[in-house]
């Protein structure tokens, strides 16, 4: 049965290197591709990926797949070779010079033996450079179906296969190194993370680190900090049943200050609030429209408003305050209630809006 071709064409090559896989950058070392093996021309250490060597450093090389149905003879005018094991599972393999274009050869998924194979190796060395039309050295990938066996040198001739022969394989790494290496990358990682952290804490937070909870509940809430930062750690010091509370007088004050404790919606949803139950906010939005509501515009905060002079609509200001009861945790509810009360009493009446909680609730003043 025939060789299917899969690919036929010149590649750019760069550094003398080209590369076979699904198209994603590995993300390893590059002496890891030749780990625990003897050939230094085709690098198969990492699963899904085949690091090929060339004699050219820069320009264009003639590059040729293959896939057979069992192992193809070797060509007498191949004058280097080596064969890998090759597990591919993506839906194209994906050939390259280092740094160029990619083109797709439309290998099936499965277990594979390669032979990778080369002419004019050497001249190419000698040559460094060539454009499109001073192509001297070709290349040849070689799939058929086989099992996994250690790689292998199947023909060498020139100085240049020679040295990488002998530089690029490096010794093979065991299970305790693999596990070593593993733990230094999630040490790594995990470093990372947390400087990371740190920094969007400063920058976020300036000398006061948020706890656990207050930083739990903020992934889930509005930045209630940037417009009172004093209040959002305050509340972070409290109970849940305080919290539940402050979000309850929140947006009972939102929402008479817009007008909206009129519908009696609006007044049924705050008592079941008030009687601890969870209050039923379905449809609430379509009643903003009610001629009985007042259609006034707020100045929200400068802090809300990124430093802008930013008008809004007051009763769709305030009704989150009323939608933030049923947020969990609590002080998710407590701080998103207060966000959209603030709003919903603008640039001149915030301060005394957060004046008058610590009166309501003395905790939160000291």
């Amino acid at each position: 049965m025939p060789a299917t071709v899969l690919l036929d064409r010149a590649i750019h090559v760069s550094y003398g290197s080209a590369e076979a896989g699904t198209g994603a950058d590995p993300g390893v070392d590059p002496d890891t591709f030749w780990h625990g093996q003897v050939n230094g021309l085709c690098g198969a250490a990492v699963r899904g990926f085949l690091a090929l060597m060339t004699g050219l450093h820069t320009g264009y090389v003639q590059f040729r797949v293959e896939l057979h149905p069992g192992r193809p003879p070797l060509g007498d005018d191949w004058e280097e070779a080596v064969e890998v094991s090759f597990r591919h599972r993506a839906k194209k393999l994906w050939v390259r010079g280092l740094l160029s274009e990619a083109y797709p050869a439309k290998l099936p998924p499965g277990d594979y033996r390669v032979r990778y194979c080369a002419r004019g190796m050497q001249e190419g060395q000698r040559q460094d450079t060539a454009g499109e039309d001073e192509i001297v050295d070709a290349y040849l990938l070689q799939f058929w179906p086989g099992e996994a066996e250690p790689d292998r040198i199947v023909r060498q001739t020139s100085e240049v296969a020679a040295y990488w022969h002998k530089a690029n394989p490096k010794p093979a790494v065991g299970d305790a190194e693999r596990a070593e290496a593993k733990r230094r990358k999630a040490e790594k990682r995990a470093r990372a993370k947390e400087e990371a952290q740190r920094a969007e804490d400063r920058l976020r937070w300036g000398d006061r680190v948020p706890g656990k909870r207050l930083r739990d509940a903020d992934r889930r809430a509005n930045p209630l900090d940037h417009v009172n930062a004093d209040l959002a750690f305050a509340l972070a010091e409290t109970d849940d049943d305080t919290c539940a509370a402050v979000a309850r007088w929140a947006a009972g004050r939102a929402v008479t200050v817009a007008g909206l404790d009129r519908l009696p919606q609006v007044a049924a949803a705050l008592a079941a609030a008030d009687r601890g139950k969870k209050p039923p906010t379905e449809g609430l939005g379509l009643l903003l429209e009610d001629p009985a509501v007042p259609q006034r515009t707020v100045l929200l905060p400068e802090a809300m408003a990124n430093g802008r002079t930013l008008q809004a609509a007051q009763r769709y200001v305030a009704l989150p305050a009323l939608l933030a009861l049923t947020d969990r945790p609590p002080l998710a509810a407590a701080l998103n209630a207060l966000w959209a009360a603030a709003g919903a009493h603008g640039e001149d009446g915030y301060r005394q809006l957060f004046a008058d909680l610590r009166t309501a609730f003395p905790d939160l003043a000291r």
